[in-house]
């Protein structure tokens, strides 16, 4: 795979993960399931309308639906996913190349999450942000391919990643505990998720439009806003706190 740089973009020669020109290679060989004529939204209602809410919009709890929420999205996108990455090392580090021709990843309740916070924000960078994701894997050269990626981080932590209050990248969202404990609940969703499911979810998803979502316009949620406040150092707290001084002017004597 040969990458050049024409008129500040990257353009990758011979592969691409998907694209029309027939003399591409296409990494990208087609969804597993079937986009439909027509969604039968009752063969999915449980999870677009009430397992979405409980799991995705609204504190950060066990046994929520967290977790059946994103087991569902990776099968849909199966081949092209990884739905338990559980070490940041896994995914940012020297052997990467379980991001590869991904387009959807979860990083679940990550171990070294405690570790380094803020390192742990600073390396996701790259992989937000990016065009193109340079790849080691063992005992193979280094090599750059097209980032598709996209990810969910899973947690029950309330304090996941230091965030910088400019921080432009992370939609933080909490759950709320709809269907927690309810077991006759996820039985009946868990019975359902066959390839009708599927095939209905996919083609939900694929019917969507689009065309005026903006990625880069990240609301500021309540739970942003919390982890914002935990991210924040000594030095923030002792300019929140002496603001108004600093303002003013602080005389040398004090």
């Amino acid at each position: 795979m040969h990458i050049i740089r024409l008129c500040g973009q990257n353009v990758v020669e011979g592969v691409r993960f998907n694209s029309d020109n027939p003399n591409v290679f296409n990494v990208f060989h087609g969804f597993k399931y079937e986009k439909l004529e027509q969604v039968d939204e009752s063969m999915i209602d449980m999870f677009i309308n009430d397992l979405t809410y409980g799991a995705i919009a609204g504190g950060n709890q066990e046994r929520i639906g967290k977790n059946r929420f994103t087991d569902a999205i990776s099968e849909m996108f199966s081949g092209y996913s990884q739905p338990n990455i559980s070490t940041i090392e896994e995914f940012t580090g020297t052997f990467n190349s379980v991001v590869e021709n991904v387009t959807f990843a979860v990083l679940n309740e990550m171990m070294n999450y405690n570790e380094s916070k803020k390192g742990t924000a600073q390396a996701m960078k790259t992989i937000i942000t990016d065009k193109t994701i340079r790849i080691s894997e063992k005992n193979y050269p280094r090599r750059r391919a097209e980032n598709v990626i996209n990810t969910i981080v899973v947690t029950n932590n309330d304090y996941t990643i230091q965030l910088d209050n400019s921080d432009g990248r992370y939609l933080v969202t909490k759950c709320k505990a709809v269907h927690r404990g309810d077991h006759e609940y996820f039985n009946k969703l868990s019975n359902r998720m066959d390839k009708d499911f599927y095939d209905n979810l996919l083609t939900f998803f694929l019917n969507r439009d689009i065309s005026k979502f903006d990625p880069t316009d990240i609301p500021m949620t309540d739970a942003k806003k919390q982890l914002l406040n935990v991210s924040r150092t000594p030095v923030d707290d002792i300019i929140i706190k002496n603001y108004q001084k600093f303002k003013d002017g602080i005389p040398i004597s004090e």
